[in-house]
């Protein structure tokens, strides 16, 4: 078994995912948060060496947001109709949502590695304990899928 030449580990609001780079595929392994685990390997013949860039905020974002305008909007505008505990329960549940919205705020900034028809096949979050390495490991799978392309051309060429 090969061992990998660079290594990177996300953790985000919704799951956590480990990156292993290899001289001819990338595996990522996780779990999200509900509990579902995978592994997969992506070939790095597969790739287009240039990764996208991408700023956005998790879905637990929208989520919090639609929460809290369902769940606050519910009291007000139902108040002589719902007993006191409904009324309760839709300003726990606001509370809730607002309490998402705001634990997943931040925009992440995010590599996405194309094949060359332009589908996303692999992406990686700058967030959670390697996130100062993140620059530093998308460089390296940059750098092995230059050298995978290379080797495959020089063996055509031969």
């Amino acid at each position: 078994m090969d061992t990998p030449t660079a290594t990177f580990t996300e953790r985000r609001f919704d799951g956590r995912r480990q990156f292993e780079l290899y001289s001819d595929r990338i595996a990522i392994s996780g779990i999200a948060s509900l509990g579902a685990r995978f592994e997969l390997n992506i070939d790095l013949d597969a790739l287009v060496p240039a990764p996208d860039r991408l700023w956005a905020r998790s879905r637990g974002f929208w989520s919090g947001i639609g929460m809290l305008l369902v769940f606050s909007t519910i009291p007000l505008g139902f108040e002589a109709v719902l007993s006191s505990y409904w009324k309760g329960l839709s300003w726990v549940l606001a509370a809730g949502g607002l309490l998402l919205a705001l634990a997943t705020a931040r925009r992440i900034e995010w590599a996405v590695f194309r094949n060359s028809a332009g589908i996303e096949l692999v992406t990686i979050a700058r967030s959670g304990p390697d996130r100062d390495n993140f620059q530093r490991f998308v460089d390296a799978v940059r750098t092995a899928i230059i050298a995978r392309r290379k080797e495959r051309s020089d063996r055509t060429d031969t």
